[in-house]
């Protein structure tokens, strides 16, 4: 059994929808149920009762963005749910960038989820993006708590600067279940090697949330580096290495004050992306040139 949740307004749209999933996987899945939310409401409370393998939502009801407003709630609700959003007015660029502030905090604190998330246009062969989110929900099923697990470890290599083992660990979650987006894209990235250049590109071709991420990742490998250094090993954190820093004297204050900006820097493009400007990026490149200079 495979069920599917469509939340949408538009009665046309949910039985378009229902034919195109069922075109993408009814070859596959012989108990396709499909279950329908003419509201938001509607979805919540049937979300509270019921478990649902897939959720398609459409970003509009009554108002702008209401399914999307809607998404901390869903999350909370069902970890695992794979859900597809339906973007009719906004491009995909932007509803992305929406969503990211409800993912964000679940990425700083290690609290992945094994969850399928995609965003599709009203208009886009939905085709394939179904069968991945298929595919995916199928597998979960039975790696749910393993890839969870997989993806504390992975962050915990990270936080360490641990990049061949991080990249070690996304290999294995993508053994478990092909295809995972977001161990994919950091394999890719991480064996690239990161940099600021390497996000202000990212940052001019509008991948701004992606862009933002790396660079915040980067600045606090730099100066945790800066830190370990001067004050000859890696405090907890980097207020921890920034109160050390303070009371050192082996640096003056126009290097502390260079690492107060940027770690403020660095808080930012984790915490607020989207409030990233070009010139951020500037100003990391050139001040972290002077933070590491030698007098």
């Amino acid at each position: 059994m495979f069920k599917v949740l469509i939340a949408d307004d538009d009665y046309e749209d949910r039985d378009l929808l229902k034919l195109e999933i069922q075109r993408a996987i009814g070859k596959d899945e012989d108990d396709l149920r499909f279950y329908e939310a003419a509201s938001v409401k509607q979805a919540r409370e049937m979300l509270k009762v019921q478990f649902f393998d897939l959720l398609t939502l459409d970003i509009e009801f009554d108002r702008m963005n209401e399914g999307i407003d809607a998404l901390p709630d869903f999350f909370e609700t069902c970890p695992t749910l794979t859900i597809v959003v339906i973007s009719g007015k906004l491009n995909k660029a932007e509803v992305s960038e929406q969503l990211f502030r409800f993912t964000r905090d679940n990425v700083l604190k290690g609290k992945r989820w094994a969850r399928h998330f995609d965003v599709l246009d009203k208009k886009d062969d939905k085709t394939e993006a179904i069968r991945r989110a298929y595919a995916f929900t199928f597998r979960q099923k039975d790696v749910a708590d393993s890839l969870r697990d997989l993806f504390l470890l992975a962050e915990s290599h990270l936080e360490k600067d641990e990049l061949d083992k991080c990249i070690e660990v996304y290999q294995k979650i993508q053994s478990l279940a092909p295809g995972e987006r977001e161990s994919d894209e950091n394999i890719r990235l991480f064996r690239r090697g990161v940099s600021a250049e390497q996000a202000l590109d990212l940052y001019r071709r509008g991948d701004r949330v992606v862009a933002s991420l790396i660079l915040g990742h980067y600045l606090e490998m730099r100066l945790k580096t800066f830190g370990r250094k001067i004050v000859g090993h890696v405090p907890p954190g980097l207020y921890e290495c920034l109160k050390e820093l303070e009371r050192s004297r082996r640096i003056g204050e126009f290097k502390k004050d260079l690492f107060r900006g940027l770690l403020r820097l660095r808080n930012k493009a984790i915490h607020h992306p989207s409030n990233l400007t070009e010139q951020d990026f500037d100003i990391a490149i050139k001040n972290l040139g002077l933070l590491e200079a030698r007098f």
